[in-house]
């Protein structure tokens, strides 16, 4: 008896697949606006626009008021919008903002992020990867 294996499915060797990042040119406005309503999504963007360019930060530093599917769904949108680069580290994930991007596509946003919102919105203590 031979087992068949279907002809989309990886090599089972293959490594995970890498999660997909919108490319700058593919960034749109709606989509990262639409991303920023949600509370929890925005606390994300301003902290990192706060911190120095090219911070990484794993999940758990946001200290989201979320469950972890919550949590995963948050930072999902965020991926899927072009605002974070999303860094996988065995079984940790951390998060980094796409500065120079969202700077090049939409100029002014992350200003407009940074004022429009309390500092205080950010969490104390980076937390170690």
């Amino acid at each position: 008896m031979t087992t068949e294996t279907p002809q989309n499915a990886p090599p089972q060797d293959a490594p995970p697949q890498a999660l997909r990042h919108p490319r700058r040119e593919e960034l749109d406005l709606t989509e990262i606006l639409c991303a920023l309503a949600d509370p929890n999504r925005l606390r994300v963007v301003a902290a990192l626009v706060r911190e120095p360019p090219g911070s990484v930060r794993p999940y758990s530093w946001f200290g989201l008021p979320v469950g972890k599917a919550g949590r995963t769904h948050h930072f999902r949108v965020l991926r899927e919008a072009g605002l974070i680069t999303v860094e996988q580290y065995g079984n940790r994930t951390a998060v980094s903002l796409r500065r120079d991007d969202i700077e090049a596509r939409f100029p002014g946003l992350l200003s407009a992020i940074r004022a429009g919102t309390a500092p205080d919105e950010t969490p104390d203590e980076p937390a170690a990867l």
